[in-house]
This record gives structure tokens, sequence and C-alpha cells, in this order.
């Protein structure tokens, strides 16, 4: 594989996906625009003894629950058009759609309520639009990584029910979202129950098996007397609201329990990242269970309307996201400090404009104003705090590169032009502590790198295929042959970074015969021609430190004249010369302009290698000087003094 992941996204899954994302913009556009055309009004009124009606109760979804009326207020006039929509049922009638209510309150006081769009129903349904897309674009980046993956699949379906339940709770269309949310609150505890087994016990899953079944046949069931319900006409008992609102926190506690009966079988790591799952999903439900479904279920009236609750499904969503990423499951970088802190902003500045399309005088609109300036301020400097892993490693290559570029600064098309004492700059410039750590640090760099570009990316390809097969219990000889490839690519990786960390070849003889093996080796990769001239005295250097690091050096020039130069001839001298060695890597390459390799840019990682190199001859007291120019080949330098071991070693 060689790192590179192959995806194989089966066409039914890409039509399933397809056909679901455009069936819900289908959805959300109808119940977007049908909440702000012709809003659900949802006032029970009685017939008085007299003639008019009086409010009876308010629907907890309509909007005459943001107006000020109450259970008792007489109607004094309904307008629509073409006319208001009156429901009968049974008990009494239910005013769904009006353009303008005239109530008198039981103190006397004659209101008028619109339906008129405010701001505070666009700010909704914005908000409601994010949330949606956040949760839709979680669920689809997850799926599009790994369509294979049965558990990403489930996560993709289960996100998008919740972006299905925020749409819906937030909206003010009433008959096509009071049959989705029916259906809706039947299903999602089977399909958080199905994930969640999925996820934590992937090698396990069969032993629940049973336990699911029969919950997908009460889900059914259910869902077959809400469908009959709906077609007979039929009010849904209360009886019915609370059985879904129990299932719901049925099902976390039957999660906890579960977890907690095999707590034993996993370990520290899996325990760790269960930790932060069940946390999460608790954290981020706690207000539904505790502020409306609870409280419903014991006959009271809810702390908070639901819509309001499910707001933590986003956290919950952005937890398993985190946990995917840190099981390997999805080769994606997730910066959790950063990733809070941007979350948190956003959140003040909701909660700000929110205040502000209250409406207030001068003073508190400046107020408000000097509360955004400052939290953005306060954005700005924690994030400062908590700089990204990709900016660190800039940084030092930065450092590297102005460093290195002392060398070349006077130089144009290889002629040198300044014959100042580069030792004596860099020394000016770093001490022999910050040489060492900085040579340290670029070789953790380079096999992290090379860890993640490589042997990761082939477990990741393995460890989906696999678990493929463990759900369909079918392997094509194809895709094991696939798979054997991979691994012996693998094998062959961890061969190659044993050799870069430590060159077993120089134990078994000196640094010519160690050459010699690296040039017949190189020949095999490519066409290019090569040439080792060694003019040193036999046994030199006899430190093996110099001699290991010299090697390494080396290796790194020539895997560059293979990489990036398109040369056809190259040579590699080692010659003696004022108590050091020397060595020259040539090559009739395309060259390159030293300013602009050295300069900093987006593609600084290309001379990674190079500055890596340079680290090490530095830290052996050495020097290195670069003479190329494009279409002219690359000639690098360098100079190693020798008698310096006991400095090098102190």
């Amino acid at each position: 594989m060689n790192g590179k992941i192959v995806r194989r996204f089966k066409p039914k899954i890409s039509l399933l996906i397809a056909v679901s994302m455009i069936g819900y913009a289908l959805l959300a556009f109808y119940i977007h625009y049908m909440s702000i055309k012709s809003p659900f009004i949802g006032i029970h009124v009685r017939q008085e003894s007299g003639s008019g009606f009086s409010v009876d109760f308010l629907e907890e979804r309509g909007k005459a629950g943001d107006w000020d009326i109450e259970p008792g207020d007489r109607i004094l006039s309904i307008k629509g058009a073409p006319h208001p929509k009156l429901l009968d049922t049974g008990n009494g009638q239910l005013l769904s759609k009006a353009d303008l209510v005239v109530v008198r309150k039981m103190n006397g006081t004659r209101l008028e309520f619109g339906n008129a769009v405010s701001s505070g129903d666009i700010i909704q349904t914005i908000f409601s639009v994010l949330v949606e897309l956040t949760l839709l674009g979680i669920g689809c980046y997850a799926v599009l990584l790994m369509p294979e993956s049965r558990i990403m699949r489930l996560f993709y379906i289960l996100n998008w029910t919740m972006a299905l339940s925020i749409l819906t709770q937030f909206s003010y269309e009433h008959s096509l979202s009071e049959i989705l949310i029916s259906f809706i609150s039947v299903w999602m505890p089977y399909l958080l129950l199905s994930f969640y087994l999925s996820f934590v016990f992937r090698t396990t899953y069969s032993r629940f098996k049973r336990f699911l079944l029969l919950y997908k046949g009460y889900s059914a069931l259910f869902s077959a007397w809400i469908a009959y319900s709906i077609m007979m006409e039929l009010d849904m008992d209360k009886w019915a609201v609370d059985l879904m609102n129990f299932t719901v926190v049925a099902a976390l506690f039957a999660l906890a329990y579960i977890t907690l009966a095999y707590w034993k079988e996993f370990e520290r790591i899996e325990k760790n990242q269960l930790r932060v799952l069940i946390g999460g999903l608790f954290l981020s439900l706690l207000p539904y269970m505790f502020l409306y479904a609870v409280p419903v279920l014991i006959g009271g009236d809810y702390v908070i309307p639901v819509q309001f609750t499910l707001i933590g499904l986003v956290p919950f969503s952005c937890t398993i996201m985190y946990l995917l990423t840190a099981r390997s499951m999805i080769a994606a970088p997730v910066d959790l400090p950063r990733l809070v802190i941007h979350c948190f902003y956003a959140g003040t500045v909701f909660v700000l404009f929110f205040f502000a399309s209250k409406g207030g005088g001068i003073l508190s609109t400046c107020l408000l104003f000097i509360v955004f300036v400052l939290a953005t301020w306060a954005h700005l400097q924690v994030l400062r705090r908590f700089p990204r892993r990709t900016e660190k490693r800039a940084e030092w290559l930065e450092r590297q590169r102005r460093l290195l570029s002392l060398q070349v600064a006077n130089k144009k098309h290889g002629k040198t032009l300044s014959g100042l004492d580069s030792e004596r700059r860099i020394s000016d410039l770093a001490s022999d502590s910050r040489n060492l750590l900085e040579a340290q640090q670029s070789e953790r760099m380079r096999i992290t790198y090379f860890l993640h570009d490589h042997l990761l990316q082939n477990l990741i390809f393995l460890s989906r295929d696999l678990e493929e097969l463990h759900d369909t219990g079918l392997a094509e000889q194809e895709r094991v042959a696939v798979w054997l490839k991979c691994l012996y690519d693998s094998q062959r990786d961890i061969r190659t970074m044993c050799d870069d960390i430590y060159p077993h070849i120089i134990e078994q003889g000196d640094l010519k015969e160690a050459l010699q093996w690296l040039i017949r080796t190189m020949r095999q990769k490519g066409d290019i021609a090569m040439e080792l001239v060694y003019e040193l005295p036999p046994g030199e250097p006899k430190d093996e430190w110099i001699k290991t690091n010299l090697f390494r050096v080396v290796r790194e020039f020539v895997h560059n004249v293979f990489k990036h130069s398109r040369a056809s001839e190259m040579s590699v001298r080692l010659w003696p010369e004022r108590h050091g060695i020397c060595c020259s890597v040539r090559d009739n390459g395309i060259g390159f302009d030293i300013d602009s390799v050295l300069a900093p840019s987006p593609a600084a990682k290309k001379s990674f290698g190079l500055l890596s190199a340079y680290s090490q001859i530095r830290y052996l007291g050495g020097d290195a000087d670069i003479q190329s120019a494009p279409g002219e080949g690359t000639v690098i330098k360098i100079y190693l003094p020798l008698g310096k071991e006991e400095e090098l070693h102190a």
C-alpha cells in the first residue's frame, strides 16, 4: 500500500447517502419554509356559554407559546387569509392557522398577536440550520472517509436522525413534523444502542444481537401503531408520549448498565475512552433527561422546551468523532483544546446576538458591543496559548531554515560572494545544547511522520477491511491478496525504519562498505548512474558516532537526489582534509533556487530532510555548503572535524 489507502466506495452505499441527503434537503426546505410562511399557532380553545371562545391550553410547539397568552384568556377575533383554520379535537377546537389573533386578558387588557416573521424567528431558523449542518457534516465526513465500515454507516444514520430531530423541534410546521417526531422518538434509542454496542464491543458484538433484535421488533411494532393512528386520524394518547420519553431515558441507563457489567473486560486505554464516551453522552443529554423527559414523566411541566435540550446532541456527536480519531478509525487530527475554544466563542457570540435581537436602548447595545469585542480579544489570546502541532513544527523548521540560509545568503547561482566565517556565524546563533536538542527533535519528528504516513495508514486499511469481513463473513480472493501485500509492505517499512534509526550495516564493516551497500541498493531503485570515490585512509573515521551519523547524512542527500533532482548521474566522494573529513554529493539534475527553498512557504516540508541532515552536521561540529541553481545541478559539500570526540560526547 506504501501508506496509501484505497477506498472502495460501493455504488449501493453512495446511492443511499446521496438519496438520504437529497431527501433531507427537501424535508428541511419544506419545513423551514412552512415555519416562516404559515406557522402553526397551537391554541386549544373551548366554546363559551354565550358566544366566542376562550383559551383552554397551548401546544408546546405552537407559535402561541411565544405570545403572552394564558389559559382563560378570551378570544375576541381571529383573522386569516383566506380564513383561520380550526380543527375539531373532540374536547374542543384547535386553532392551527391564523394571521391575527385578538385576545382579552383576564385583567381586561386587549392584545393583538400576528404570525408575521420576527427577527427572533429568523435567528431561530438560522441557529437550527447551523446545528443541522454541523450534525450532517460530521456524519458525512466520517462515512465518506470509511464507507465500508458498518460503524461509520451507523454513525452517519445516527447523525442524520439527530439532525432531523433538531429540524422538526425547531419548526412551527405541525403536520409533517409531528409525524417525523413520532417515528424519531421510537427509532433514535435503537440507533443509539446499536451504534454504541457496535463501537464499544466491536469484537464481541454478536452477544448483543438477540437483545437488539428484540428492541428492533419493539420499535417496529410501535411504529406500526403510530402509522395506524395517523391513517385513522387518531390522537396519540398521553401514555404513548410518556412511553417514548421513558424509552429514551431507559436506553441511556441500559448503556450505562451494560458498560459497567463488562467493565473488567476492557483494557486501560479502552476504559479511558469509555469514560470520555459515557461522560460526553450523559452530559450532552443531561438537560433532556432532567429538564424535560423526567418532569413530563412524573406529571409536571417541563423546565426547558425540548428543542433547546436537544442542542446537546452536537457535543455528543463531536465526542464520538474525537473517539473515532483516537482509535485511528479516522485518520483526521482533532485538536480538541482549540475545538472547545472555538465552540465556546461561537456560543458566546450567539448569546450576544440573541440579546441584541431583543432590542433595547443605546446603552445596552453599546454594552453588548463592548462584551463582543472583549470576547473576541479573549478568544484570540487563548488561541495563542494553544498553538497547533503543525505550527510548532513550522517554528522549528523556520529556525533551521534561518541558520542554513546564513550559508547561502550571499550566493547567486552557486558563486560565493561572502567570505565570512560560517562556523563563527552559526556558533553565534545557537549553542551546542540547542544543536543537540534540535537534532533529537528532528529525528523524533522524522520517525513520527514515517510511522503515521506508512505503518499507521496500512494498519487503518487492514482494520477497515477486517471489520467489513467480520460483519459480512465474506472474503474475496483478490482482497486477501491485497491484504497480504499490505502486510509485506509494512514488514519492509519496519525494516527500513530500523535501518534508518540505526544502520546495522555499519557494525558489519567500515564506512566504505556501508556506502558501497547504499550505492548498490539505490541503483536498484532508479536509472541514475552512481559513482563512489572513497579516498579516506583505511579505518577512518575511527569514532563510531561520527561514522554512523556521516553515513546517515550521506544517505539522506542521496535519497533527495532520487526524489527531487531528476538526475542521470550522481557521484559521492570522501577525502581527508585539514584534520577532518570532506564529503561531496554531486548530481546533474534540475537543481533548485536556494533562496526559494529556504524561504518560509507552505511547501516547507519538502526541505525537512535537508534541514534535519544539516542539524546533525552542526551537532557534530561540522559545516555544510550548498551550491545549486535551476538547470545547473546541485553540489553539497560537508566538512566534519576529527579529534573532537571528547567534546561531542561531553
